[in-house]
């Protein structure tokens, strides 16, 4: 009888122990890790653009002075939206990396480029002042890829987030405007022009991101998501150039000249002919080159700083 009942225990052991292993084996092991995928959508709060001037000094002619003849160009850009997405692969630490992209809308340029020049001319015994002004148009695009390492709170609805990394930047800046050159003609007066001038710049490059937000999790797997990050690009020093060729209607005496790369010339009967700057003793041939070396070159920080909200997905 004793051997009986030993036996009855010994399986009854073995089916506890076979119904425990069997539980253990049917429930479902926790993945070490979860996918993450957000879209957002927000705006940048700008980037960072100086000013431009030049200035011709003073000058003597015959029958005039130039006491100064300067100007300055002042473009601004617009505030541009931003929207994105990223994918994040993250551990059950909280732990992770992330890619991510954000496109900003095109930025529009604006501003103004202004003209100013003083004298006395003594054929007319008159005071020489002109005051003349042109829009500033062009703009800003800019898309960033970065691939971040990310930290994110695990556990409760609230779960905040933060985020850096590396960064590729791609985009460019255009613009275009007027800007002042005043003149000695062939026939002894003051006159200007307004010579066209643009600037084109690639922006692409290598930068870094930080940033952080925190997600609220409506379900498990669905959150509402705000974020904040910083772009960090390099500065760039550009240049605007003088458009050779075109001709050019003077505002005074309104006759039409041609601003080449090397000289400032007079069209007159179907010909044209070299007009210097001024006719004195200087003779002080000018084109389109030596006034690409007077106009200062202008300061484009594409940094910016980015505010956005959006939706986030779990798998």
């Amino acid at each position: 009888m004793k051997k009986a009942f030993r036996l009855l225990g010994i399986i009854t052991l073995i089916f506890c122990f076979s119904g425990l292993l069997s539980a253990q084996i049917q429930r479902p092991a926790k993945k070490p890790f979860k996918i993450e995928v957000g879209i957002n959508f927000g705006s940048t709060l700008g980037y960072s653009i100086t000013e431009s001037a030049y200035s011709y000094g003073s000058l003597e002619s015959y029958f005039f002075d130039i006491d100064s003849e300067y100007g300055e160009i002042t473009p601004e850009l617009s505030t541009p939206l931003s929207f994105g997405g990223n994918i994040s692969l993250i551990t059950n630490m909280g732990i992770g990396v992330q890619f991510a992209l954000d496109y900003n809308m095109s930025s529009d340029m604006t501003g103004t480029s202004t003209y100013n020049v003083s004298g006395f001319d003594y054929y007319y015994w008159e005071n020489i002042s002109a005051a003349d002004s042109w829009d500033v148009t062009g703009s800003a695009d800019m898309m960033v890829l970065s691939l971040n390492f990310i930290y994110k709170y695990q556990g409760g609805m609230f779960c905040p987030w933060i985020a850096a990394g590396a960064s590729y930047y791609t985009g460019s800046i255009e613009g275009s405007s007027k800007v002042g050159f005043g003149f000695e003609d062939a026939w002894m007066d003051a006159d200007y022009v307004s010579p066209s001038i643009e600037m084109q710049q690639d922006l692409s490059g290598i930068g870094f991101n930080v940033g952080g937000g925190f997600d609220i999790h409506f379900t498990p797997n669905i959150a509402f998501s705000i974020e904040a990050r910083y772009f960090i690009l390099g500065e760039s020093e550009i240049n605007w150039e003088t458009v050779a060729g075109e001709e050019l209607q003077s505002y005074i005496y309104d006759l039409t000249y041609r601003m080449n790369s090397d000289w400032f010339q007079l069209k007159y009967g179907g010909y044209y002919y070299n007009n210097p700057k001024v006719w004195s003793w200087d003779y002080w041939q000018f084109g389109a080159d030596d006034l690409d070396a007077l106009m200062d070159s202008f300061k484009f920080n594409p940094s910016f700083p980015k505010i956005a909200a959006g939706i986030k997905f779990s798998f």
